[in-house]
């Protein structure tokens, strides 16, 4: 492929969408130290830095969500033939998101196709964060450094230690510096198995300690999903995954601003930016990535954002969580009372969200208050 002599960021894009490609192509064809190989890792790496630095960016996401390709919140067209290699090469290894960082060298890269052609299959490295699919852990299993529940807590009680950690974690997957999220695994976990046990109504949230609004919300929005799911009669795994959807559907708002961004801009792109995060995350569930994208999807397909080449409702999940999402946001502004938040999400029904969600969602609401 021949570089334009003065390659602006479409071309660059290209170049490097169809040298990654080539290079999980080649290196299934041919053994780690073919000349090939070596070569196709070379071109890589040399795309890279030219994306990064015309860019201004020390990484590059690229995300692959409901069949469309998105490199640094950008959508690629669909019948692009340069992007189709690596399009089959990330379905082919369940790769759903992948972040390449300044700093990747070959030994690096190779590693990483090495590993995919192997029992490992794709795992994340120094410079490179991959998302895949699932997650291995059974459902009593306590995350890497969770902190465990005190002896004779109730379930679904949170603490303030257990809430710190999962604020400090939720803040560290906004600035890309880890690749799991185990403590915010947990405390859901523990939401949902207090749900499940008959005690929703007895959560206590013990936050008197967290002062970060978008954790808090986040939160919120995790609760209300939860009681939604539940008389859906959600339960298990499908739970506890609805559930940190609920609670991780805003984490594109938590990266930094760029300077001089229009808040409607920051809003507009806030659902691409978090599933490119939560994409790159390992073991994180398809479906949180995918209700982070789609949460403000209209129910009646009208544009709204993000922007979709073809007009659709949002998957079931998602409508679930904008119904939670809107309720908390109306909640959380202190002067909204209970009963004129229900008649905003019913003048919304039909339109921006699910009607049969917002009657069984006001139907929790009035048996909970009663």
């Amino acid at each position: 492929m021949n570089a334009p002599a003065n390659p602006g960021r479409p071309e660059l894009t290209q170049r490097l969408v169809a040298d990654l490609g080539a290079a999980f192509h080649l290196r299934a064809a041919y053994g780690a130290d073919h000349p090939q190989v070596k070569g196709a890792l070379a071109r890589v790496l040399a795309a890279l830095a030219a994306w990064v630095e015309l860019a201004g960016a020390p990484e590059v996401s690229l995300l692959l969500v409901e069949g469309h390709l998105l490199v640094d919140r950008q959508a690629i067209p669909d019948d692009a033939p340069w992007a189709r290699g690596l399009m089959r090469a990330l379905r082919r290894q369940a790769i759903h998101g992948m972040i390449l960082s300044l700093g990747l060298d070959e030994a690096e890269l190779g590693s990483f196709l090495d590993g995919c052609q192997g029992a490992s299959g794709a795992t994340s490295s120094h410079h490179i964060q991959v998302g895949q699919a699932g997650y291995a852990a059974p459902d009593d299993q306590v995350g890497a450094g969770a902190v465990a529940r005190p002896p004779g807590a109730a379930p679904g009680s949170l603490f303030p230690e257990q809430l710190e950690g999962a604020r400090a974690e939720l803040r560290a997957v906004a600035s890309g510096v880890v690749t799991r999220v185990d403590r915010l695994r947990s405390l859901i976990a523990q939401l949902a198995r207090g749900a499940e046990a008959g005690s929703l109504d007895s959560l206590r949230l013990s936050a008197a300690r967290i002062d970060d609004r978008e954790f808090l919300h986040g939160l919120a929005v995790a609760l209300a999903t939860l009681r939604l799911a539940r008389a859906l009669r959600v339960e298990g795994k499908a739970l506890t995954d609805l559930t940190l959807a609920g609670f991780l559907h805003d984490v594109g708002y938590l990266e930094t601003r760029a300077p001089g961004e229009a808040p409607a801009e920051r809003r507009r792109l806030h659902p691409v930016r978090g599933a490119a995060r939560l994409a790159a995350l390992d073991g994180i569930p398809d479906l949180v990535v995918v209700v982070a994208f789609e949460h403000h999807l209209r129910f009646d397909r009208a544009p709204n954002y993000p922007e979709m080449t073809a007009p659709r409702q949002p998957i079931a999940e998602a409508r679930v969580v904008a119904v939670a999402d809107t309720w908390e946001t109306l909640r959380g502004h202190g002067d909204t009372g209970p009963e004129e938040a229900l008649a905003i999400l019913r003048a919304r029904a039909g339109t921006f969200l699910d009607p049969t969600l917002v009657d069984l969602f006001a139907e929790v609401v009035m048996r909970t208050a009663s």
